[in-house]
């Protein structure tokens, strides 16, 4: 079955928590609040660094911030930040996969049309519309 995985459904929840705090939060703080363990956050918080969508401050005012506006971030680039790829129903719909029988694959046409609009879907869904 197709699903995302844990770390970005917490990667989400991480987001959303900083989209809703006028302050920064510690992990700890976010730990507490969405039940993800402290050291998974770290690795998530980690990459979205790298990906320059939070940042963290030191200091009694410190935390993590977001830097990019919840209305510019959506699912798909989450995704691609945590996952480095996206979710395909079938290994052939990847970009990256060249199928040997592409001329008689009855599944592969209908399939690539109902990743496509997955992928289309996931662009669409805003960190602010969550």
């Amino acid at each position: 079955m197709l699903s995302l995985r844990r770390e970005t459904e917490y990667a989400v929840q991480f987001l959303r928590e900083l989209k809703r705090s006028k302050e920064g939060l510690s992990l700890k703080e976010v730990s507490n609040r969405t039940g993800a363990s402290f050291l998974f956050l770290q690795k998530i918080a980690r990459k979205l660094r790298r990906a320059k969508i939070v940042e963290a401050e030191k200091g009694a005012s410190g935390g993590y911030h977001l830097i990019v506006p919840a209305s510019k971030i959506n699912l798909k680039q989450i995704t691609l930040i945590i996952e480095d790829s996206l979710c395909n129903l079938l290994p052939c719909c990847g970009a990256q996969f060249k199928c040997t029988k592409e001329k008689g694959c009855a599944l592969k046409g209908k399939v690539g049309k109902i990743n496509s609009t997955m992928i289309k879907m996931m662009e669409k869904i805003k960190l602010s519309d969550l």
